[in-house]
């Protein structure tokens, strides 16, 4: 088995642990221990250094993905590039923070009225964005030497028991909040830490960077390059968190923490979507540089077929069970009042997902400039439509907002596609995908749902889940919907048969 397979086992073992422990966690364990306000304040430093990061690094995890060909040389440990890798984004490190106590006033006045509570600590994103933009950077620099196993095991797995260590500790009185926070924005340096002794152990690491190697224009095409995927970045960043941040300006930090753990739940429908891209993506890019617009319109096809199915699967086992969900959860009665922003967010998760990987077609074309527009659109867009909505609205005025914008966008790469290639995601396939959707949807209001005691709910979501997985799967291979699920259904039951002559 060779290196990248290897690798990229070990990573998918990591990434659906850490799934499972994300989910655990913010289900769960943040809910029991913390407060809504708490919730909110730890959340909002996460999100926003997130923010911060996506502009502050400059680039950097781009440019090493883009000009580490450049540098390669085992004998002298890539030319010493990791040294730049450190070094670059400094730069940015001290814009953004000079920029950050510059506004520190204003930042505070926006929070000041509605969410108090986050001011003492919204310090601290400083140091949590300087250690994603590290976290980033070192990621990128091992991916690029084909070593992806343990930098995911340390953000899916490491990153998230931390935290979940760190809220156990303080729910059972070790330490207060505020340490809480230190605690676990201190994991988030270790991981930088851990990275860079990796690095170290791999023979890869070396701080002598051959500067000469900068020449002919080298750094203006690395800075251009950086800044225009920043922008496009940054825009990323924008859509999809600067709704919770605007509302817990204009709400309050209760009403913050409802829309965040709403918005976890629905983004457990966009979990397939993430191994499909994995294995689309560089089948898109290779079919692109050989002009095989006949293979690129075959995964976009399957892409949205698939995505559809896969996402709407998921999307129907949380709608038919939400109302068990929620009374699972600790503060139910809170965090019930959610419920409308997971159907609206879902919804429109779902389609973005059934437009399949118009994304990545745009990406990676000579197109991909219009992607880095369309975001900075985007980001325009949802901020002006959370800016009116949330005052008039609240938490279903940032529902609103984001589902708008992200409808939009889908709509627009879909228009981008359409322009540039003259192919659409859609097939007939997709009809019949979507009315077995409905189907099975219908029979789901005729299932019973049986409240009262935990393990009588919990029996309730199973039993109903089941059913409704077994009448789409039956109702899936009986009309030959997606041939990959034909197939792959084909290849399990014949292995299944060689087993049993065994």
């Amino acid at each position: 088995m060779g290196i990248v397979i290897r690798q990229s086992l070990k990573a998918s073992i990591g990434s659906y642990i850490g799934v499972g422990i994300g989910i655990i966690n913010q289900l769960y364990v943040s809910l029991h221990f913390l407060s809504t306000d708490q919730l909110a304040i730890s959340r909002l430093l996460l999100e926003n250094s997130l923010l911060f990061a996506a502009f502050a690094h400059l680039g950097a995890p781009f440019i090493t993905d883009r000009f580490f060909g450049y540098f390669r040389d085992d004998k002298t440990q890539n030319n010493g590039f990791l040294g730049f890798l450190l070094a670059f984004p400094l730069i940015g490190i001290s814009l953004f923070t000079a920029a950050y106590f510059l506004f520190e006033q204003p930042i505070q006045d926006y929070f000041a009225e509605k969410s108090a509570g986050l001011i003492p600590y919204h310090v601290l994103v400083v140091p949590l964005t300087i250690f994603w933009i590290y976290i980033s950077v070192l990621e990128a620099y091992c991916r690029n030497n084909a070593r992806i196993a343990i930098p995911t095991f340390i953000r899916e797995v490491y990153l998230k028991l931390a935290n979940v260590l760190v809220i156990l500790l303080f729910g059972l009185g070790w330490y207060n909040f505020d340490w809480m926070l230190y605690l676990m924005i201190g994991s988030y340096g270790l991981a930088v830490v851990i990275l860079l002794v990796y690095i170290y152990q791999l023979g890869k690491f070396s701080l002598r960077f051959d500067v000469t190697r900068l020449k002919d224009g080298m750094f203006r095409q690395m800075m251009y390059f950086g800044l225009f995927v920043v922008m496009g970045g940054v825009g990323t960043q924008v859509v999809y968190f600067i709704d919770r941040t605007m509302l817990s300006g204009g709400e309050g930090l209760t009403n913050a923490a409802i829309f965040i753990i709403a918005t976890y739940i629905a983004g457990i429908i966009e979990i397939p979507r993430k191994t499909i891209t994995q294995i689309s993506t560089p089948l898109v890019s290779n079919s692109l540089r050989q002009n095989d617009m006949a293979h690129v319109q075959e995964l976009y096809h399957k892409s949205s077929l698939n995505q559809l199915l896969a996402g709407g699967l998921v999307f129907l086992l949380i709608w038919t069970n939400i109302d068990g969900i929620f009374s699972l959860l600790p503060k139910a009665d809170i965090y019930r009042q959610g419920k409308h922003v997971v159907l609206l967010l879902a919804s429109a998760k779902l389609f973005e997902m059934a437009t399949g990987v118009n994304g990545e077609i745009i990406n990676y074309s000579k197109y991909y400039r219009y992607a880095t527009l369309l975001m900075i659109v985007m980001a325009c867009l949802a901020i002006g439509a959370n800016a009116y909505l949330i005052p008039r609205y609240g938490i279903d005025g940032a529902a609103f907002a984001t589902t708008l914008t992200t409808l939009i966008f889908a709509l627009s790469k879909v228009g981008l596609v359409w322009v540039f290639f003259r192919i659409l995601p859609f097939t007939f396939s997709g009809v019949k995908a979507l009315a077995v959707l409905v189907l099975v949807y219908c029979v789901s209001l005729l299932l019973p749902a049986w409240n009262g005691s935990l393990w009588l709910v919990l029996f309730s979501i199973i039993g109903r889940s089941l059913v409704l997985m077994g009448l789409f799967a039956g109702l899936i291979l009986w009309f030959r919907v997606s041939e990959d699920m034909n197939g792959l259904m084909g290849s399990v039951l014949g292995r299944v048969r060689g087993f049993r002559r065994r």
